[in-house]
This record gives structure tokens, C-alpha cells and sequence, in this order.
């Protein structure tokens, strides 16, 4: 009985070290997209959506209609949520998570056969290509929500800030939260804080440097993603006890 418990206890905590990893790469993910989508599709976010709502207002301001890419992020974002919430019901909770991953994946990969490698890029394949990175940004983040099913995400940073820093103070002046809650969240959010910054800092080098080819790092990125969030099963473990040998009649 106690080897059984121990043999959970272990399964458990691999299953939760996956998952913090899993996260990590998620949230440089997310920054390598937002900024990449960002630099070469025209100032549109593709991780942090509502930044569209200040780019349109700017564009508003200025005396100009806003783009087509940031009026439509945001329903599209809604829209490939329905899927990706669709899939995951219908692929159930043992295939959940691949089914978002892979898709997540598969978008990805269409952005980088569609995004535009000339000089003056036509609108529609852009509108097209901004569209498959936002999409892919709504898979991930159903997936953080549906099956990692953690109140942390990994493409808006503000919240994770915030508990970042809340935690941190916890730990000086504990009252509000206790030391358990405090190293929790600072264990929770610091690597997808660091993680973000990380993905943004390379998608602007990448997006300066590779130009329409840089989107082959969160392609690549994303299968890795893959890999890290379905680990090969072990083998269940050999019963120490022997069976009973039913006599012979």
C-alpha cells in the first residue's frame, strides 16, 4: 500500500514539474508572437489583444480609421476560443491537452507558410497571417484555462506582476497572505514574468534580423510545446505482492 502512495506521490509531482515547464515555454511563446506579430504585421498584438483597443484608439485620434487587423482580433480571438473549448470538450480530458497544443502548433505553422516575404506585402495575406497568430494565442490560452486550469497566464503579464510583487512584499511583511501562499505565487508567476520578457526580448532581435523568417521560432517553439505537455507514460508498476494461485480442482 505504501509503495502505491509513493508511486502517486511521484507520478503527481512529475506531472506538476511538466506543467511548470510546459507554462514556461507557453509564456515565451506568447512574447515571441506578440512582439514578432507587433514588429512585422503592422503594430498588431496577437498575445495581448485588448492593446489593439489602445492602437485603434490611437489610430482614431490621429484622424485615420483603424486597421482591419485590430478591429478583427478581438472576435476572432472570441471565436477560436469556441473552437478550441469545442475540441477539448469533444477530444475529452485525457486528449484535451494535445488536441490544444497541437493546434496551437498547426497555426502557427500556417502563419509561417503564409506570412508575406516581400518588400510591399499585400493586406489580405497580412490580415490573413495576423489573423492564424491570434487564433493560435486563443488555443493557448484555452488551454492554460481548460487544462492546466491555473489563474495565471501566460500572455498578459499585468496580473502575474502583480502577484509577483504582492508575494515578494508577503514575504517581508507577512499578514495577507501567509509564507505557503506567498512562495506559491512568486513559484507560479516569476518564471512566466521572466519567461514573457525572455520570448519578447529574442522575438524583437529575431524579428529585426530574420525579418517574415523569425515567425519559424514560435513554429518550432510550439512543436516543443508538444512534447513537454504530453511525457511518455511509464509503465504501471509491477504489484510487490504476488497473486494467490486459485487451487488446483
Amino acid at each position: 500500500m505504501s509503495a502505491t502512495l509513493e508511486t502517486v506521490r511521484t507520478a503527481q509531482a512529475a506531472q506538476g514539474g511538466n506543467d511548470s515547464l510546459l507554462l514556461f515555454i507557453l509564456s515565451v511563446l506568447a512574447g515571441l508572437v506578440d512582439v514578432i506579430g507587433f514588429l512585422r504585421l503592422d503594430h498588431l498584438f496577437t498575445a495581448h489583444i485588448t492593446g489593439n483597443l489602445v492602437v485603434m484608439a490611437d489610430q482614431v485620434a490621429n484622424g485615420g480609421p483603424p486597421h482591419v487587423a485590430q478591429l478583427l482580433s478581438i472576435p476572432v480571438f472570441a471565436a477560436a476560443v469556441v473552437v478550441a473549448f469545442a475540441l477539448a470538450s469533444w477530444a475529452g480530458s485525457s486528449r484535451g491537452r494535445s488536441s490544444l497544443l497541437i493546434g496551437q502548433a498547426l497555426l502557427l505553422l500556417l502563419v509561417f507558410c503564409f506570412v508575406p516575404r516581400t518588400a510591399r506585402p499585400e493586406p489580405r495575406q497580412m490580415l490573413v497571417t495576423g489573423m492564424l497568430a491570434v487564433a493560435a494565442m486563443a488555443f493557448q490560452n484555452a488551454l492554460v484555462r481548460l487544462s492546466l486550469r491555473t489563474s495565471s497566464t501566460t500572455s498578459v503579464m499585468t496580473g502575474n506582476v502583480s502577484n509577483a510583487v504582492i508575494a515578494l512584499l508577503s514575504l517581508l511583511w507577512p499578514g495577507l497572505w501567509t509564507r505557503d501562499e506567498a512562495e506559491s505565487k512568486l513559484k507560479s508567476t516569476v518564471p512566466l514574468v521572466l519567461g514573457f520578457f525572455a520570448g519578447c526580448a529574442f522575438g524583437a532581435v529575431a524579428a529585426t534580423r530574420l525579418g517574415a523568417w523569425a515567425w519559424g521560432l514560435p513554429a518550432l517553439l510550439s512543436i516543443l510545446a508538444i512534447a513537454v505537455g504530453n511525457p511518455r507514460r511509464e509503465p504501471a508498476p509491477v504489484p510487490l505482492v504476488p497473486q494467490r494461485r486459485s487451487p488446483e480442482g
